[in-house]
């Protein structure tokens, strides 16, 4: 598809994963490695993000729809779907409308019962367009993204070097800004299909970091129990599941 860019790892079981916002498919390096000679990993950058182009709107639901097309032309007919945060959302669309092509799901930390009042009142900012225009002409700081994403990590001192490269390489990506706020939009007006995701049979387990300042454990729970799905708390753990634990994650999937 063009403007998509992705990685088509390993050999064995299909797995595809989906990454959130400000983030690239390069999150789910260690779980690649960790896996690749049990499964086949295709790790995708979503829309405006890593080395993507816009081919497709930034909302759950449009992404679904281009994607499956584009995963049964690369010989995916079957697969399991990890989804971390926004990328949670296009995992449970995937399940609820094709639940056929989709052998099992694993969410970690996804918004599926909406944002928090405070994002919500962010996105919805009549301001919010201007500020994304101005927010995507400012230099990207190291400082200033450590600290936010040591804020998300939670594990003080964990944030690698390496890791922190990702994430500046990812907010300089063309378009990453206005992507973000179509999305928060998007998942603000999102609704999780519980009764298709139920009626499909698929197969699905919740991880949730501990310490998620960013969608709380109590969401993490009640996204479990509304789609009758075993829950794991990873202890000590802030939102960025993939880079925190990836044997973990790894192991959810196998």
């Amino acid at each position: 598809m063009e403007g998509l860019h992705h990685r088509d790892e390993g050999s064995g079981a299909p797995v595809l994963l989906l990454h959130g916002l400000a983030s690239t498919q390069r999150v789910f390096d260690e779980v690649i490695s960790g896996g690749a000679s049990r499964h086949r990993f295709v790790a995708v950058d979503l829309p405006r993000s890593g080395s993507s182009k816009a081919w497709a709107a930034s909302r759950p639901d449009q992404i679904a729809e281009r994607l499956m097309p584009w995963l049964v032309a690369k010989g995916l007919s079957r697969f399991s779907v990890v989804g971390h945060s926004f990328g949670g959302l296009v995992a449970m669309e995937l399940a609820a409308r094709w639940p056929e092509r989709v052998s099992r799901l694993v969410i970690a930390s996804s918004p599926g019962l909406g944002l928090t009042p405070q994002i919500r009142k962010l996105v919805h900012n009549p301001l919010a367009e201007s500020a994304v225009g101005w927010l995507s002409r400012l230099p990207m700081h190291r400082r200033a993204v450590r600290a936010y994403f040591e804020w998300l990590w939670a594990e003080r001192g964990t944030l690698s070097d390496r890791h922190l490269e990702i994430y500046l390489e990812a907010l300089r990506a063309e378009g990453v800004w206005e992507s973000m706020l179509e999305a928060g939009r998007a998942i603000s007006a999102w609704r999780l299909p519980v009764e298709a995701l139920r009626a499909s049979q698929v197969p699905v387990r919740v991880l949730w970091g501990e310490k998620d300042p960013l969608v709380p454990l109590l969401q993490g729970e009640q996204l479990a129990t509304a789609l009758g799905a075993p829950f794991r708390v990873l202890p000590g753990v802030g939102h960025c599941v993939p880079e925190q634990r990836p044997a973990e994650l790894l192991a959810a999937l196998e």
